[in-house]
This record gives C-alpha cells, sequence and structure tokens, in this order.
C-alpha cells in the first residue's frame, strides 16, 4: 500500500519528469527517444522529396478511378518500381468488383470505362462546353453511354424535391450547382431529365467559392445501372450560363458520351521487406493509389510516399545503414477503402500478424498554393495505442528542427529536400478523424492501430487543380520521415525500445492528467443532477484509455516480463496520481498488484436559487432507461459506410434512419456511430458505450445511443443480451 505523501511526491517527480522528455533540447541529447541519431540520420539523408514528387507526377497521368484500365496501368507501374527496388512478393492482386459481390459489409462496385464524351453548345453558340479526352474529370464517374440534343435549364442547387417546383425538366439538361448523386436521381430518374450539367464544389474550407475554375470530380451511383451522364464544369461556366438563361436565352446541348460499367476486379499492390526473427509479426505502410486524374495530392502523394520509404529502407538495410527490421515491413495501393476491406476480407491470415499500420493520404501539399496543413492523427478513443506517442515523438522533431531552421538556427534537422521550400513544416498531432483506409483498419473488426498522416484543407482536393505542381518535395520528404521513422522503429522495436517507449507513453498520460481533472472538476461544479457521476466517468475512462495505451507497448515484447512487470508499475503510479488529485479512490486487489477504484463522493448540495448560474440551470442528462443496462453482441462484421455503400442505408429507411440522422447532427456525430460499434465487445453495456464515448468526445444523450443501437439490431448487424 502506498501511503498518500509517497504518492504526492511521486507525483511531484513524475510531472517533473514529463516536463523534461517534452522540453528535451536535442543538443545535449539524443535527437529522439526512439531511433538513435545514426538512424535518424541515415533516414533523413536518404528520404528524396525530388524522388517522390516525380513518381507523383507519372501517377498523375492516369485517371485511377476503382476498378478501372486507368487504375490498372497506375498500378503497373508501382509494383514495377517496387520490384526494380528490391521489394519482395510483389504482387497485383485482382478482387472481383461486378456490383455484387460483397466482402464483408461492402457491395463492389463494377468496373467504368469511357471511350469518349464531349458536351456541346449547339443554340445559340456553336461552342464546346466540355471534353473527357482534354479534362478526365469532364464526365462524373459511372455515367453511361447517350447521344442527346437538349434544353438548358437551371435548377439551382438541385438537390431538393423544392428546387423542382414549377419546372418541367422532362428530356432536358439540368443546371445544378448540388450533389451530383443527388441531382441525377431526382432530375432523371424521377423527373425524366436527360442528363445532368453540374457545379457542384469540393468540400468546404474558408477558401469555398474562391477557386472559380476548379471542376470537381464528380460521382453517380456505381449501384444505378440506369445511369444517364453528368457533366461537371467550373462555377465560372456555371454563373456564365446561369446569366444568359436568366437574361431569356434557351441553350440547347449535345451531349455524346459513350461509357459503360461492366465488372471488373479491385486490383491491389502488395509488396514486404521481410523481417528476421519476428517475420511472422508485420508493421503496414498503407495509402490509396485511386482517384481522378490528375489526383496529385490525393492520393497519388500517399502512394508516392510509401513507394519511397520502401525504396529509401531496402537502400539503408542493403548498405548496413540501419538493422534489418525484426518484423516483416508489408507495403499495400489499394483503392481506397473498397480494395483494403476486399484484402482484409480475402487475407484474414495477414490480418492475424498486423500489429500496427502507418496510413499515409494527402502528405505533400505546399501549404503556400493548398493551404495544408499535415496532421498526425491518432487512434480512436475504442482503441488507445502506443503508436500515438511513437507518431508523435518523430512529427515532433520534424516540426522544431524546420522551425530552428526556418529562425536561423541551422539547417541539420530540417529535412529540406532540393527543389523544396525552407518554410516551417505547418504540421499538428490531434485526435482522430475520419475519412480514409485507417477508419477499415481500426474498425471492431480488426482492431489493428494506425497512424494517419493527412494533409487538411487542401483547396484543389477532387478537382481539376490538384497537379503535381502543387506537391512540395520538403514537405513530402518531412511526412515520409515521419512515417518512416514510425514504422521502422515498430518494426524493429526490441525490449529495451519498448521499455522506453513505455517511459514516453507514461509521461504523455501524466501530463493529461491536470486537464482531465480540470474538466471534471467543471462538470461538479454545476451541481445538477448526475454531475458528480459524470465527472467519476469521466475519469475512470480516461484512467481505462490511459492504461490500455501503456498495455498496448507490451506488444513488442510479449514474452518479456521484466517489460510486463515495467507497465503494471506505470499503470499503478498512473493510478496513484488520481488517487492523490482526486481523493475518490478505493483500493483493491488483484494478486500482488494494487488497483485504485474510483469510489462515489457525496453529492453536492443545490445552490441557493437566486445564485444559481446559466451553467446551473441547464437541464440534467435524461437517466439511463433499463434497456441501456442491456449488452450488445455484434453479429455482423465490417465497417457500416464502405465508400460508395452505406450498409445501414441499404437495410432502413425513413424513420429507422432517424437515429443515424441525430447522431449525424452532433459534433464528433460520424465519429460516435463509428466508436458505437467499435465498443461493442459483449460485455460492456449500452451505458458503458455511452459513458465512455461522453468521456471521449462530450456530452452525449444515453438515450440516443441506445436507439442506434436498436437500429443495428433491427437490421442484424447486432443482437442483445
Amino acid at each position: 500500500m502506498r501511503k498518500a505523501g509517497s504518492i504526492a511526491a511521486t507525483l511531484i517527480l513524475l510531472l517533473s519528469a514529463a516536463a523534461v522528455v517534452f522540453s528535451a533540447d536535442s543538443a545535449r541529447g539524443p535527437k529522439t527517444a526512439l531511433l538513435s541519431d545514426k538512424e535518424i540520420k541515415a533516414l533523413a539523408d536518404e528520404i528524396s522529396g525530388v524522388i517522390a514528387k516525380d513518381t507523383v507526377t507519372e501517377l498523375a497521368r492516369s485517371h485511377r478511378v476503382q476498378a478501372s484500365s486507368g487504375f490498372a496501368r497506375a498500378a503497373g507501374y508501382i509494383a514495377s518500381r517496387a520490384r526494380e527496388y528490391g521489394l519482395q512478393n510483389v504482387q497485383i492482386e485482382h478482387f472481383p468488383a461486378d456490383g455484387q459481390k460483397t466482402y464483408y459489409t461492402l457491395k463492389s462496385t463494377p468496373g467504368w470505362e469511357v471511350e469518349r464524351a464531349e458536351l456541346w453548345e449547339t443554340s445559340p453558340n456553336k461552342a464546346k462546353v466540355a471534353d473527357y479526352d482534354e479534362m478526365r474529370v469532364a464526365l462524373a464517374d459511372y455515367s453511361q453511354s447517350a447521344d442527346v440534343v437538349g434544353q438548358l435549364i437551371d435548377v439551382g442547387a438541385g438537390a431538393s424535391p423544392f428546387d423542382y417546383e414549377g419546372k418541367e425538366v422532362r428530356g432536358k439538361i439540368v443546371l445544378a450547382g448540388g450533389s451530383v448523386a443527388a441531382v441525377h436521381k431526382l432530375a432523371c430518374d424521377e423527373r425524366g431529365a436527360a442528363g445532368v450539367l453540374s457545379s457542384m464544389q469540393n468540400q468546404v474550407t474558408a477558401w469555398s467559392g474562391d477557386y472559380v475554375d476548379n471542376v470537381r470530380w464528380g460521382h453517380l451511383s456505381p449501384y444505378n445501372s440506369s445511369n444517364k451522364f453528368a457533366f461537371m464544369i467550373s462555377l465560372r461556366q456555371a454563373r456564365e450560363f446561369r446569366e444568359r438563361l436568366a437574361a431569356g436565352q434557351k441553350i440547347t446541348l449535345h451531349a455524346l458520351v459513350k461509357a459503360e460499367m461492366k465488372p471488373s476486379n479491385y486490383d491491389v499492390v502488395t509488396a514486404v521487406i521481410p523481417g528476421s526473427d519476428l517475420a511472422g509479426e508485420e508493421i503496414v505502410f498503407s495509402c490509396h493509389l485511386c482517384h481522378q486524374k490528375p489526383g496529385a495530392n490525393d492520393n497519388a502523394s500517399g502512394a508516392a510516399a510509401i513507394l519511397e520509404i520502401a525504396r529509401t529502407l531496402m537502400t539503408l538495410i542493403n548498405r548496413g545503414d540501419i538493422e534489418k527490421p525484426r518484423r516483416t515491413i508489408r507495403f499495400i495501393w489499394p483503392p481506397e477503402i473498397a480494395g483494403t476491406v476486399a484484402y482484409l476480407a480475402f487475407h484474414p491470415d495477414i490480418v492475424s500478424r498486423m500489429k500496427a499500420v502507418i496510413h499515409l493520404d494527402m502528405v505533400g501539399g505546399d501549404h503556400a498554393i493548398t493551404k495544408a496543413v499535415l496532421h498526425t492523427t491518432h487512434t480512436p478513443a475504442s482503441l488507445p495505442s502506443c503508436v500515438n506517442a511513437v507518431a508523435d515523438v518523430f512529427t515532433e522533431y520534424v516540426i522544431e528542427g524546420s522551425q530552428r531552421a526556418a529562425a536561423g538556427g541551422g539547417f541539420e534537422d530540417a529535412l529540406i529536400s532540393p527543389e523544396g521550400s525552407k518554410e516551417s513544416f505547418f504540421a499538428d498531432m490531434g485526435p482522430y478523424t475520419m475519412g480514409s483506409d485507417h477508419d477499415v483498419y481500426e474498425e471492431g473488426t480488426f482492431r489493428i492501430p494506425a497512424i494517419y498522416l493527412a494533409d487538411w484543407p487542401d483547396v484543389f482536393i477532387h478537382t481539376n487543380n490538384d497537379l503535381p505542381s502543387n506537391i512540395d518535395p520538403t514537405k513530402i520528404k518531412r511526412s515520409s520521415f515521419i512515417a518512416a521513422a514510425s514504422g521502422y522503429f515498430l518494426a524493429r522495436a526490441g525490449s529495451a525500445d519498448a521499455a522506453r517507449l513505455a517511459d514516453l507513453v507514461f509521461a504523455r498520460a501524466m501530463s493529461r492528467l491536470p486537464r482531465i481533472n480540470a474538466r471534471a472538476a467543471n462538470l461538479e461544479s454545476r451541481g445538477r443532477e448526475g454531475a458528480s457521476d459524470e465527472a467519476r466517468s469521466l475519469i475512470s475512462n480516461s484512467l481505462e484509455t490511459d492504461a490500455a495505451a501503456l498495455s498496448s507497448v507490451t506488444m513488442l515484447a510479449p514474452t518479456d516480463r521484466s517489460l510486463e512487470a515495467k507497465v503494471e508499475g506505470l499503470v499503478d503510479q498512473l493510478s496513484g496520481a488520481w488517487l492523490l488529485l482526486t481523493g475518490q479512490f478505493s483500493q483493491q486487489h488483484k494478486g500482488n498488484r494494487i488497483f485504485f477504484v474510483l469510489e462515489p463522493k457525496e453529492q453536492p448540495k443545490p445552490r441557493d436559487a437566486k445564485s444559481k448560474s446559466r451553467k446551473d440551470k441547464e437541464p440534467a442528462p435524461a437517466p439511463s432507461s433499463p434497456a441501456a443496462r442491456v449488452i450488445p453482441v455484434r453479429k455482423v462484421l465490417g465497417p457500416m459506410d464502405v465508400y460508395y455503400y452505406d450498409y445501414i442505408a441499404d437495410r432502413a429507411s425513413g424513420e429507422d434512419l432517424k437515429p443515424v440522422e441525430k447522431l449525424n447532427a452532433m459534433p464528433h456525430g460520424e465519429i460516435i456511430r463509428y466508436e458505437i460499434l467499435n465498443l461493442v465487445d459483449g460485455k460492456r453495456s449500452v451505458k458503458d458505450i455511452h459513458d465512455y464515448l461522453t468521456a471521449a468526445y462530450g456530452p452525449l444523450p444515453v438515450d440516443d445511443v441506445m436507439d442506434y443501437v436498436r437500429l443495428l439490431v433491427k437490421i442484424g448487424v447486432l443482437g442483445l443480451e
């Protein structure tokens, strides 16, 4: 048993140690806590942003739509370079994609091929409007053959039935600015329009609408065999057409399209660097190879970066500059999400060997051009992991080195590439965000922790202007270094490395402790019913999360009992720190170990009504219903949203989808839906899941969680015990 005084002393020492970890001066010690200076220098010197950008330029020549000949060309290029670099077991695997074949919860999309597509104005002027041969994004994916002459009609956004009131669109081509798939459904499928002319914009940023010559890469539904066509134009072109139509002109267009959807394959390129004594374990470098021509930053940059990482590691290993990794390193270039799901479904043996993933999706955008900031993104709250600390260490190293160089402190750690910028690295580290293949790896079916590197925003994402010229060789070199260093450390780490990592994970947990405690105190200060329970739940779940992240370190040396004992001791110290801060723990024993368990404090007495603040007047959370005590169990494996395919929406509609809409309207709503399913383990009740999510993402009505669980039960994804 620890005495309070000794715990206090320990806490002071530990917080001091944490401060040392975060403020270490590289001039007085190793550059990082995880790799030697020799390894850091070898990686920094060999990784080439110029070579990576050259690869981006090559990939950007192909229109890399999933399950298309353009994607196949890009896959062939990657495979040939991987063989040239000496990687082993280089393969292109082909997984059927025909609109019917399923992989877990994914319904595959068919292939799509285009022979020709042109749109002309024939009256009152004779002028070309769009040409697929000149600009691949001119034709929305999954458009089909047509030879149509039709009058142009403006339907505004065109994504709501209200946009069509008082307008006859049958046989006409609609000019619309909303989601092109939604416009096609309302205008063509339901009202008989001949086709769509779309000025749909890319993702919303602070600069939305500023780049009027962007042409968005559009998609019709790949599951609709009755698709007509949609041509994509810029905001500038759309405004000109609207002005003419508003002035009373009658504009006639001629659309000529030769395109078809047909059975094809998802092509997935893989290659490995075999490990030594732990070759049966794998660290994965992932990206997605697909997207429109040019699609330079999204995501030729990620595909090029992991190819450059592969070249770098092979070169350094062959030269003897770094050790051969203990674990096998696997590189995967799939079509986004769909290809990853198909690959994991087909290779459960490989899935069982995967220990961690480093995923790169948009990693080269020049900040001065694209406004991009590189984000090192942590694992979701449902999957606490030591890999977050690994990624943070190398991200911090690159940020600090770039800032010193920009301020005139020397270029030793700046990672500047020839032909690249010398700016500070616009980058940060932060909590989990969704939107790429890392979602698949970390989903509850697989639970493989992933380091996710991604640019956001990018004002040219998904447009004709996502060009190779937007790629900064220095930026892609720095991003590649973070990924390479993280992956290499995890691949070659042994017991001593794991012990150092445990100290880092512990230090980071200790640094968060005062912030979490302040949040809990703020909850209690409101004096409302249930506030004390919420505060206890916050602390308890935060402790559980940090303990799980610490325990995950043992994956690097699972048979090392001294490492296990060290981790157990650090967990105990973290628990002791909470005991000191809160005074609301009791002790429980498990074998020779002591655990600190949260006990309720006296319920705060309500203040006089006249003295209540605005926060005091907030309604108390609704008490959990008896149903929230039931335990959900998983019956269907796989993510619910898989690229174009929505598993839930395909099985429910109308009022049944209200729980989805309600959660999506909340802050972090999409993540919360993802996490609810991730936390289903056959042990947690719905209330337990709710409490965990509230601690991680903020207040959440327990009834909303229960309603979503009921929906998943209704469509057969979950059962209840």
